[in-house]
């Protein structure tokens, strides 16, 4: 397929954002851009051939030395348990990525099933082995380059999340109330953990930025209602996205205890016992904690995104999104995957210590004075104005 070298200003703006602000590539670096080609045919792995060129070209001219690897990804069941054992422990990354990422100063991937959170530990575990900084480009397709939500400024969203973890606070008691039942309480995990922390100061950076950072939580109490959850694990699980009824979580100091609803209920009750089995109660049952969406623009239409799941995964990191973690993964020894099963929510509200984070799904940071400086800088571009632009 020839690819055209035509680069839209709008998309122009976005691959300088993502190559200067997010990957901060540097002349001379060795850059590595994955791809798997399923997902240029439909497959799980979405990506076109237009992307990945205007991303390669944009490194080259920053002066950096770019390899584009094209990888087939390892063939398994899309649901990844049984009554039994995991079906798919067999899978690892291929030989050729792990070999190239070694020779990598920093990583652009493309590929939903090399994900830094919902897929195999081994590969989180590589990218640290070999200290290489991955930036996912969860955009990309032309048509999600072109988007009001990849458009919105790196260092907007990047405030917007520095500002709402500044209202965290370990050792803190929280609470978390939507008008669809839920009341869920308990205390922010103590210790040392700076929320304010940069995205580009680590390993993981993902593009667009989406989410603030996830507070740990031992001892949460109460009554958890979702109607939805993040489609990768959805997918994993064998339910739906959006479920067809309500789940409700009874919870108590810190395990889930009972779940009621419908066949989404049911499957979910049938998997955490699988999982149990498998990697232990404490693993299995745990309520680990909670975080959310920070993008004012993550909503996508049909015709930017035909794929539904993928649709739903990009709002999954909007700013009204909340998301409460059910099950804490284990070491890669004792169970290959990083369970990331979420209780999502729209129009929740968090409190935690004297801070209100979100109310009734409104970001309280999003209006911080930081906030609104750094909109300013980008006029014509998108901003807090969510709704205004797509």
């Amino acid at each position: 397929m020839a690819v055209s070298s035509v680069m839209p200003t709008q998309v122009a703006n976005v691959v300088n954002d993502l190559l200067d602000n997010c990957a901060q590539v540097q002349p001379g670096q060795n850059v590595l851009i994955v791809a798997a080609p399923d997902g240029l045919f439909g497959g799980l792995n979405l990506v076109d051939e237009q992307t990945v060129s205007w991303i390669q070209a944009g490194a080259q001219q920053r002066g950096a030395n770019v390899a584009v690897l094209w990888v087939d990804m390892p063939v398994r069941p899309a649901v990844i348990w049984s009554e039994g054992k995991s079906r798919t422990q067999g899978w690892h990354v291929p030989s050729i990525l792990r070999g190239a990422v070694s020779g990598a100063d920093i990583l652009i991937n493309h590929a939903v099933d090399l994900s830094q959170e919902e897929e195999i530990q081994e590969w989180a575990g590589l990218l640290r082995e070999h200290q290489v900084p991955m930036v996912r480009n969860m955009a990309p397709t032309a048509p999600l380059m072109a988007s009001a939500w990849a458009q919105t400024p790196y260092e907007l969203v990047s405030e917007i999340r520095f500002q709402t973890s500044s209202l965290l606070q370990t050792g803190a008691v929280w609470r978390l109330t939507d008008r669809n039942g839920t009341d869920l309480s308990g205390t922010v995990e103590p210790g040392v953990r700076d929320f304010t922390s940069r995205r580009i100061e680590g390993l993981y950076r993902p593009f667009p930025e989406g989410v603030f950072p996830a507070f740990l939580t031992t001892d949460a109490t109460g009554v958890l209602v979702f109607r939805g959850t993040n489609p990768i694990w959805a997918r994993h699980i064998g339910i739906p996205s959006t479920f067809e009824a309500p789940v409700t979580v009874r919870v108590e100091h810190g395990r889930m205890v009972d779940f009621q609803g419908g066949v989404e209920a049911d499957t979910l009750r049938r998997f955490y016992a699988a999982l149990a089995r498998e990697a232990g109660e404490e693993i299995a049952y745990r309520v680990r904690g909670i975080h959310g969406g920070i993008h004012p623009h993550a909503r996508i239409t049909a015709h930017q995104c035909p794929d539904p799941m993928y649709r739903d995964f990009i709002e999954h990191h909007h700013w009204s999104s909340c998301h409460v973690h059910l099950g804490a993964h284990a070491s890669a020894e004792v169970y290959p995957y990083n369970i990331h099963v979420t209780a999502e929510m729209r129009g929740a509200t968090l409190k935690v210590g004297d801070n209100l984070v979100w109310d009734e799904g409104r970001l309280t940071a999003a209006e911080h004075p930081a906030v609104r400086a750094v909109a300013e800088k980008y006029p014509g571009r998108p901003g807090q104005d969510a709704g205004a632009w797509g």
